[in-house]
């Protein structure tokens, strides 16, 4: 039987890669992409976000480049911004669909 790819896994989830929004209320404040990276601990020099999304009341996820990684990262985490799960994929995973994630790498 076989497993389903990482990428898979995430836009399955969460839809395709790019097409959540650029900013999220959260208990009324509302957050960019780069203070949602910030709040859940993953602000680097080579972390560059996508997208987030509202999953459902006090469930969010956060999708974004690990540079160091080369990875996409679909980060879920709560209200208080306590990280509930992390699924990553391979940036290779989504080469070849016109895609400038590369862009992202940071090297």
């Amino acid at each position: 039987m076989d497993t389903p790819r990482d990428r898979q896994v995430i836009e399955s989830r969460f839809g395709p890669l790019g097409g959540g929004a650029q900013c999220l209320a959260i208990r009324g404040v509302e957050y960019s992409l780069s203070q949602l990276l910030s709040q859940i601990g993953a602000e680097f020099d080579d972390s560059k976000p996508i997208d987030a999304l509202a999953v459902e009341e006090g469930h969010y996820v956060l999708r974004y480049i690990d540079g160091q990684d080369q990875r996409v990262v679909a980060a879920e985490f709560d209200g208080d911004f306590r990280i509930l799960s992390e699924v990553r994929a391979s940036l290779s995973e989504w080469e070849g669909d016109g895609s400038n994630l590369a862009y992202y790498s940071g090297h």
